[in-house]
């Protein structure tokens, strides 16, 4: 009975080692949130609470000297200290302090093989967490003028509840608004005036609170021309071409910021040199430009239209002058020259060379040959329209 007894008792011993042989021992097998999670404090600074989780074997029994990471995973800040080792409550605890942003921030923290688990804190600034826009009302008007209604921005925190007190710093890019930085009211609410540049086109204002969720706000405006009061000519003065040759005007109209603005009614006349230009009457465009085509006269020399705006104040026109003239260029090769002779050349014609070929041409006259000429290290000769030298010079 005696041996019985014994033997019974070592069985028994071996079972609650683990079987024996190497057995491990109790092993972790759960990881929970003990404490900690959900909080809310101000951005930048330490929570109220420390983080904390408990490990359990797989018999659910706490587990010590367990060894718990905690990583920060979300919104900046940091865990002191990052591990630590459970206690003999199965407990271990971190201190965390918040990223310098409002919004959720997160803590992952992992044991062993085990699912990490997640903790959660909500950073406030100055007990703000959102910013969005609240604007309403156009956000088109002409250039100089006062938008009608204010530029609000809404903040609040992470419960969608008004935040007074809360300073939002405005700036303005093309327009300018009416103050630098205004605190939010009871209402949560930041509003200043905007006032359009003189530039059409895009303008913008921004609504910035460092840090908070959706700062900075973008509000978008867009600038339209004032009225028109002026035309300019913006292509086809002072050019040249061929007598009864075709060229194009064009004008735009102005306000008085020097915006292009359309929709106003042009008149084209010819006024020296006859010919033509057509239409007679236009209407310029939404970029402000009018067209119109001028056929020259026969002759040479300045021709002149004019484009009027009848409609504006004082009627402001622009007159468009260009040279009729018969342009003809001359070849020279191996002392050739085609053609070899103009003649009939209307009177104020001019010279025109290019010094590289070693030529010049004599002085042109009104209806007589012109003789061309070249210079060789021999002499200078010339040649008329027959080819013939007529000798040194």
């Amino acid at each position: 009975m005696k041996r019985f007894g014994l033997l019974f008792l070592g069985v028994l011993a071996t079972a609650q080692c683990g079987g024996g042989g190497g057995g491990t021992g109790p092993s972790p097998n759960s990881i929970v949130v003990s404490a900690g999670n959900a909080q809310v404090g101000a951005a930048g600074t330490a929570l109220a609470e420390s983080l904390a989780v408990i490990v359990k074997d797989q018999g659910n029994a706490v587990l010590a000297g367990v060894n718990v990471t905690f990583t920060v995973t979300g919104g900046g800040g940091s865990v002191s200290p990052a591990s630590r080792l459970t206690n003999a409550l199965g407990i271990a605890k971190t201190l965390r302090t918040l990223g310098p942003n409002a919004g959720t921030q997160t803590v992952a923290a992992s044991a062993a093989n085990l699912t990490p688990v997640q903790f959660s804190a909500v950073a406030q600034i100055n007990g703000a967490v959102n910013i969005a826009n609240g604007t309403t009302g156009p956000l088109t008007d002409t250039v100089g003028a006062t938008k009608a209604e204010s530029l609000m921005v809404l903040v609040t925190d992470q419960n969608a509840t008004p935040v007074p007190g809360v300073a939002v710093a405005w700036t303005a890019a093309g327009g300018s608004v009416s103050a630098a930085s205004v605190p939010t009211g009871a209402a949560g609410l930041s509003k200043v005036q905007f006032t359009y540049g003189t530039a059409a086109g895009s303008q913008s204002a921004t609504a910035t609170v460092t840090g908070l969720v959706g700062s900075p706000v973008s509000i978008s405006l867009n600038a339209t021309a004032g009225t028109a009061v002026s035309i300019v000519k913006t292509a086809g003065d002072g050019g040249a071409a061929a007598p009864s040759s075709q060229v194009n005007y064009t004008v735009q109209s102005r306000d008085t910021h020097g915006n292009p603005k359309g929709g106003v009614t042009i008149d084209w006349a010819v006024g020296t040199g006859g010919g033509s230009i057509t239409p007679a009457q236009n209407t310029t465009q939404a970029n402000g430009n009018a067209t119109a085509m001028r056929t020259l006269g026969a002759g040479v020399g300045a021709q002149t239209a004019t484009a009027t705006a009848a409609a504006l104040p004082g009627a402001p026109a622009d007159t468009f002058t260009t040279t009729a003239a018969i342009v003809t260029t001359v070849q020279v090769a191996n002392f050739s020259f085609t053609p070899s002779t103009l003649t009939n050349i209307p009177g104020g014609a001019r010279e025109h060379h290019r010094p590289d070929v070693g030529k010049r041409a004599a002085d042109v006259h009104h209806g007589r040959d012109v003789h061309v000429s070249v210079h060789e290290p021999s002499g200078e000769h010339e040649r008329k329209r027959d080819g013939s030298s007529l000798g040194s010079r």
